[in-house]
């Protein structure tokens, strides 16, 4: 909705992607449960990230040494517009665009629950031109498109992904301003009390790994590059490996009704014969505004956009099929450079006055020939918490908002709610459901012990997901349930039991954590008890720097482990009488 209307802001860089991979698979991990899966060795730890580093070659866990950031570089403002066209001639242009968050996957095993936890993003330098946005909610990935660099074939290179988040003017929202148009109109646009705030919706895109843009899945290159990575992992010491997106965004309103997390706009689905993922569309005065930000796909490693010739909007009345024409726009609006200037976002003059009549009207975008490459999902169910974490015991009501052409839905709305399994692959459960008068299904959910679990709500036959979730048709929720594990809970707090029961669990899994603290130490452990327990905090789970990164601690693990923090302090075993302190070798080196 909202960044589809002006005043907005473009910006476009690249993403590194760094997180741990090896739990993306099920002989290492039980992500029903939040366990690590050992070998069978004396030293299961050890011999798990041995498996880890094995796993590189022959099952492609690209990445066990990953930290889970997710950081923008080289990202800067490219542009604005303030409702007069798209201009970069203001002094916040090129200011840098700064994100720095942890990618986690709430179903690790597929690619439907990607989300990133941060604190906050800034565009700009403190002290200048700035827009500061402290979190309100996470960034959430939607709309998937499996199809959109079919050259780029390494691991999930050929996808591209919408990632959005909102950030209210309650929660410390900023604009410094000072001369520059583009802000000053934002700030003013952000005035009105039915504005919340400001939106940053982002396509990641191209994504490389190895650092080698030129590999594909299978090829020798590829498998090379594995090896070495194996090599730097059995040398030892820290070797993170991410990935790398190149990206394109835009900032603009959050206005009151629309959703924080993903597109509420009028959604424009790919047809099954289409090239061009989904997309979304707004009207606004006498213009349609169109964001292709995920649709188009490029067709060559240079990154050309396929040319589909010109594209028309049309207008189709559901009851008779006729259609009127809205207007048409040539390849030059959609090409690598205006992508890359506008984020994928096309807008179409209409006929003065033409607005009114297509608030009940499907949207289609056809191409030259007449083939329909988009069409209008009138109904959207849209999750308040698109990925939701409960503790067995909860009860929660969880809900959708239903939108019907951009707005949300004003009268009760028969549905069918799906549920399905952790993959999102089969359903085992169908419901028909009804939401409230103001157009908002209710979920109860009761959560049992560990599961993970997908829900869709499909409004027709053609949205039904028999064939599992298509993440270019289909909004969806996930919801994660962590067992009590009571047992482990009311375990003695020594020092054995919550390593091999808690932190053997991290310490497996997680290398990176070498570089700031022993897991295998009691001593260390119990010296950073506050920090551990401020950062293990459930206070504190939407944070940057929650632990573990994972989010699958349950509440029997961190009751023991809190009960140890708390507990008498180990002992430090002796130095060894020739071991020089940290303060006698600065004096030696004086010496020297």
């Amino acid at each position: 909705m909202s960044v589809l209307e002006t005043p907005r802001i473009y910006f476009k860089g690249q993403v590194a992607w760094d997180p741990i991979t090896t739990n993306n698979y099920c002989t290492n991990y039980n992500e029903s449960v939040g366990e690590t899966l050992y070998p069978p060795a004396a030293d299961q730890v050890k011999a798990f990230r041995a498996q880890a580093i094995s796993e590189v070659g022959n099952m492609g866990n690209w990445n066990p040494h990953g930290t889970h950031r997710a950081t923008f570089y080289n990202a800067s403002v490219c542009g604005f517009d303030s409702g007069s066209g798209v201009s970069a001639d203001d002094p916040f242009m090129n200011a840098a665009a700064n994100l720095k968050g942890m990618l986690v996957d709430l179903e690790p095993f597929g690619a439907f629950s990607s989300q990133v936890f941060f604190d906050s993003i800034c565009f700009g330098v403190d002290g200048g031109y700035r827009i500061f946005a402290p979190r309100t909610s996470r960034f959430t990935a939607r709309y998937i498109n499996f199809a959109r660099n079919q050259v780029n074939a390494m691991i999930a290179g050929v996808a591209s992904v919408v990632w959005q988040a909102s950030f209210s003017k309650a929660d410390g929202l900023r604009v410094d301003s000072f001369d520059s148009v583009a802000l000053k109109s934002l700030a003013a646009a952000l005035k009105p009390k039915d504005v919340l705030g400001l939106t940053v919706r982002f396509n990641a895109y191209r994504t490389i790994y190895y650092d080698d843009p030129t590999l594909t899945n299978g090829s020798p290159a590829s498998a090379a590059a594995a090896r070495q990575l194996i090599a730097k992992l059995k040398a030892g010491g820290f070797q993170p490996n991410p990935a790398r997106s190149l990206m394109v965004g835009v900032v603009g309103l959050w206005r009151k009704g629309e959703p924080a997390h993903e597109p509420g706009d009028r959604a424009l689905i790919q047809t099954p014969t289409s090239s061009a993922g989904s997309a979304y569309c707004r009207f606004n005065g006498d213009t349609l505004v169109l964001d292709l930000s995920n649709s188009i796909p490029e067709v060559d490693k240079d990154l050309t956009k396929q040319d589909l010739g010109p594209l028309s909007v049309v207008a189709v009345d559901p009851a008779t099929q006729e259609s009127t024409d809205l207007g048409s726009f040539g390849y030059d609006q959609y090409d690598r450079a205006a992508y890359e200037a506008t984020a994928g976002i096309v807008t179409v003059p209409l006929t003065a006055g033409t607005t009114a009549a297509l608030a009940d009207k499907d949207i289609q975008v056809r191409d030259a020939s007449g083939n329909q490459l988009l069409v209008e999902s009138p109904f959207r169910a849209i999750p308040a918490t698109p990925n939701l974490y409960l503790d067995e015991g909860d009860r929660v009501k969880a809900t959708y908002q239903v939108y019907h052409r951009g707005a949300p839905a004003r009268s009760s709305v028969g549905v069918k709610l799906y549920r399905m399994d952790s993959a999102g692959d089969r359903t085992t459960t169908v419901t028909g459901m009804k939401t409230g008068a103001n157009g908002v299904l209710t979920l109860p959910i009761a959560a049992g012990d560990g599961t993970v679990t997908a829900y869709v709500v499909a409004f027709t036959s053609a949205e039904e997901p028999v064939g599992g979730i298509n993440p270019q048709v289909n909004t969806y929720m996930y919801v994660r349930v962590r067992p009590a594990d009571t047992a482990i809970a009311q375990l003695p707090p020594t020092w054995d039991n919550v390593y091999g029961n808690v932190l053997a669990n991290w310490n497996a899994m997680a290398p990176c954590m070498d570089n700031w603290l022993n897991l295998n130490d009691p001593v260390q452990v119990k010296a950073y008890a506050g920090i551990l327990k401020r950062l293990t905090d459930p206070a504190n789970f939407e944070n940057f720097l929650f632990m573990p990164v994972t989010r699958d601690m349950s509440a029997g693990e961190r009751t023991l482990l809190y009960r140890f923090l708390d507990s008498a302090p180990v002992e430090a075993a002796a130095p060894a009488e020739n071991l020089h302190t940290f303060a006698r070798l600065s004096r030696s080196m004086r010496r020297a």
